[in-house]
């Protein structure tokens, strides 16, 4: 047979392999998967309609991993863009607090209501602890002499592994629980107060959207509130308490941060984790709480693909006064069953389109044009 003729057989079977495994490729969450059992949720749409002339303040707490304002504007963005098509009022600059947490601020108007944003920038926080790995960022060593004999050689997706998950992002959960954890949890019992003091609505409804470390860390600060000996603190953390009313967990990491905080003896049932301890302190406030917020919402959004995230399982959390769901999401495609970009699984959650509807619109859907 001439060569013509096997490319004439090859090229059709070539195709075939290759149609075979683009069809193994894709994103089996997308559209997301509420799991079974978990309770309906609403959206930040229903919520600013039930407020009514009531102000809602919504803060965000990014995760672990290096970010800066352009993070707050996108994921701010994402959720105004869902909600309505109208432009959003812009704030001042970032602002450092005292503390060294920047703080992105919007506003935007919905219907009859205002909703406020907040978005918590604590990266700068631990940056210089960070630094002291850019030795070993791949092709980019920072102590190499003229030759560059030690110039790290690795594979593309083992360098962006190493150079972002571990030096960058897992970096951020040692720094954290280690000797800097009081310095930030306070840092951000700081900013806590003072956006709580500047938007003291007593009955507007407060939402959270918090990733991955950021969860953990929003829940220690709110916790520290409330057993707070400064009386000012402690009556902040209070209003928060009474306000909160649904909280929204993308890539949550309390399962394994929380092992950090037990000892070796076995346990039937594991220690209490940052949620736990905030939800018992939040029961022993006076019940002050309005009937729309007697039963906080707690939706927490996995990837399965994501290395550094669990789901919330609701035997852990579920109570007369907190609701649970937890939804299944794709971040980015999954090649032939085998792999999903690991940094991509961890970090876009508030970058897929999905997620952010699901904060806007709830589910069922309810309020969104």
């Amino acid at each position: 047979m001439t060569t013509r003729g096997l490319l004439r057989l090859a090229l059709p079977l070539l195709a075939a392999w290759i149609a075979g495994l683009l069809g193994g490729c894709g994103t089996p969450y997308r559209p997301p998967v509420v799991v079974r059992d978990s309770t309906p949720f609403p959206g930040v749409a229903a919520i600013v309609a039930a407020n009514g002339a009531r102000p809602v303040d919504l803060i965000l707490v990014h995760g672990m991993c290096t970010q800066d304002p352009g993070w707050a504007e996108r994921s701010i963005a994402r959720i105004a863009g869902a909600l309505s098509s109208h432009v959003l009022a812009a704030s001042p600059a970032p602002a450092a607090s005292a503390g060294g947490i920047e703080v992105v601020e919007r506003s935007q108007r919905i219907g009859g209501g205002t909703l406020h944003y907040h978005a918590l920038l604590w990266s700068p926080l631990t940056a210089d602890l960070k630094r002291q790995l850019d030795y070993d960022h791949t092709g980019q060593p920072t102590d190499c002499a003229a030759d560059q004999v030690c110039k790290p050689k690795r594979a593309a997706l083992n360098g962006s592994v190493k150079d972002r998950l571990l030096n960058d992002c897992l970096a951020d959960a040692v720094i954290y629980q280690g000797a800097s954890h009081d310095a930030i949890r306070d840092a951000m019992v700081e900013t806590m107060s003072r956006i709580l003091a500047a938007n003291p609505e007593p009955d507007g409804t407060l939402v959270v959207v918090a990733e991955s470390l950021g969860s953990k860390m929003l829940f220690d600060a709110l916790a520290s509130m409330l057993e707070s000996k400064q009386p000012r603190t402690q009556a902040l953390g209070r209003l928060a308490a009474r306000r909160l009313g649904l909280v929204y967990m993308a890539g949550n990491q309390l399962p394994i941060l929380g092992l950090a905080e037990q000892d070796l003896v076995a346990r039937a049932m594991p220690a209490q984790d940052a949620l736990q301890r905030f939800l018992e302190l939040r029961r022993r406030q006076p019940a002050q709480r309005t009937e729309r917020l007697q039963r906080l919402a707690l939706v927490a959004f996995t990837d399965p693909n994501d290395l550094l995230s669990y789901r919330l399982l609701p035997a852990r959390y579920a109570a007369p006064d907190v609701a649970v769901a937890d939804v299944l999401v794709s971040n980015a495609r999954t090649w032939l069953g085998l792999i999903e970009n690991p940094v991509a699984a961890h970090l876009d959650y508030l970058a897929n389109p999905a997620v952010g509807e699901l904060i806007a619109c709830g589910f069922p859907r309810v309020g969104c044009r």
